[in-house]
């Protein structure tokens, strides 16, 4: 019997061609079109095409470090980004790259229990306890609550979130136990929030200025001393297109509007600032690191950038020294932290004729030589998940 031959359907060739031409398109740009170094949409460093030798094809680098390369260096990829977030939103999802998008379009990194380590968590609090153990200094940790953890009302449906209780019930044994005090910030954040107070950004992962404010007030009432009212400081608005790293994980979206970012301007006057170098995270336009010109603690070319939230002394060092010739006290605060302190630094400048900030992320020197320069107080400021999976508090032991 005679076989029929089916010729393929016309559509499918042109579709076939059309996914292979496009392939072949974006290898050629791939290597064709300049690489880019930084991108201030994700606001992270772009992997860049690697260097191709027999030995790294054999082991496999090159053929990783080539499918990194293609992902971040594809032509118009940001837009590409843009759009597959946008067409995840059309279709009702409220869950798009790992981030869940709330009432008010409030965005929330999703951070499970299966995210965090509680082992790390009473590690990293071990370490605390042992250095106040060794050096007999005055130490309180201090855990901002998780954005998504105090504002469950705006989550979506069906979103999944940690528990932080156990950590908290955690950290208050473990520092009992250590002679560490552990402050809790969170019923203060809620009492506010009940109010409707915006304590944390939307668009951010960072707690707002009104959030900092409530977060210094808890720790300077815990030493015994008082916080002047917020308005004192002159809270001002200094941007209103204001999208933070939350925001760039699903940029794009065109519900999700900018922001007011505030700052308190009623400073001490004649501060002095020192640091061990450039911010080893805020970058120029171009991902290069620079050396801020601050007006005051304040880098104003930042808002005019995409980390806004780095106006606050251009960003994190791993470690910079504030000090104020005309501080109510003569006491020297010594502040361990992530971001989040960033903005709570200011309301506690009054209390202190030198605070110091301490990023470990880039900190390298000896902690036993740090300790030994002699502080009156010594804070642990974090917030809450980015402390229970942080390993670099195991420098506190060198």
């Amino acid at each position: 019997m005679e076989q029929k031959h089916h010729q393929p359907a016309l559509p499918a060739c042109i579709y076939v061609g059309l996914i292979i031409g496009a392939l072949s398109l974006g290898g050629i740009l791939l290597l064709a079109l300049p690489q880019k170094e930084y991108s201030p949409l994700e606001n992270r460093y772009l992997a860049k095409r690697p260097e191709i030798t027999a030995d790294r094809i054999l082991s496999g680098e090159a053929q990783r470090d080539l499918t990194e390369a293609a992902g971040d260096q594809f032509a118009l990829r940001d837009k590409w980004v843009q759009l597959a977030g946008m067409t995840q939103f059309l279709l009702f999802q409220r869950e798009v790259n790992d981030v869940y998008i709330g009432e008010d379009y409030a965005l929330f990194h999703k951070v499970t229990d299966s995210d965090l380590s509680m082992k790390n968590y009473r590690n990293n609090l071990g370490y605390i306890a042992e250095l106040a153990a060794q050096t007999g200094a005055d130490v309180s940790v201090m855990l901002i609550p998780s954005p998504a953890t105090l504002q469950k009302d705006k989550l979506p449906k069906h979103a999944v979130i940690y528990d932080s209780a156990p950590y908290e019930a955690a950290g208050e044994a473990l520092c009992g136990a250590g002679n560490v005090r552990f402050l809790q910030v969170g019923p203060e954040m809620e009492r506010h929030l009940r109010k409707k107070e915006k304590l944390y950004f939307y668009t951010d992962h960072h707690w707002t200025t009104d959030g900092a404010y409530i977060g210094a007030g808890v720790y300077l009432y815990s030493k015994g001393k008082t916080i002047a009212p917020q308005a004192a400081f002159d809270v001002r608005t200094v941007s209103r297109d204001f999208y933070g790293t939350v925001y760039s994980k699903v940029a794009g979206l065109w519900p999700v509007k900018p922001e007011e970012l505030a700052a308190p301007c009623a400073l001490p006057q004649g501060l002095v600032i020192e640091t061990d170098g450039p911010p080893a995270d805020a970058r120029g336009m171009d991902g290069a690191r620079i050396m801020p010109e601050l007006n005051g603690i304040y880098d104003e070319s930042r808002l005019s950038m995409k980390d806004q939230y780095a106006v606050y002394f251009g960003g994190n060092y791993g470690r910079l020294t504030i000090k104020n010739p005309s501080a109510q006290a003569n006491g020297r605060l010594l502040i361990f932290k992530d971001s989040y302190a960033n903005s709570m630094v200011p309301y506690l400048l009054d209390a202190y004729a030198q605070i110091t900030m301490i990023d470990l992320r880039y900190y390298n020197e000896t902690i036993s030589d740090l300790m030994s320069e002699g502080w009156d107080e010594t804070l642990f400021c974090y917030e809450m998940s980015n402390f229970i999976n942080d390993r670099n508090l195991v420098k506190l032991l060198l």
